[in-house]
C-alpha cells in the first residue's frame, strides 16, 4: 500500500460512526483493522 493509498483508506473510513469503526475491528483484513483503529483512536482522541 502506498502513502496516497493508506491516506485515501483513512480519510475513507474516518467518515464513518465510532460503532461502525467499532464493527471493522472484527475484520478478517489486517489493513481494514489497522486504518480502523486509527480512525476509532481519532474519532475519540484517545
Amino acid at each position: 500500500m502506498t502513502r496516497a493509498e493508506f491516506a485515501a483508506a483513512r480519510a475513507r473510513t474516518a467518515r464513518r460512526s465510532i460503532p461502525e469503526l467499532i464493527g471493522l475491528l472484527e475484520s478478517e483484513d489486517l489493513r481494514t483493522r489497522f486504518v480502523a483503529e486509527m480512525c476509532l483512536r481519532d474519532a475519540t482522541d484517545t
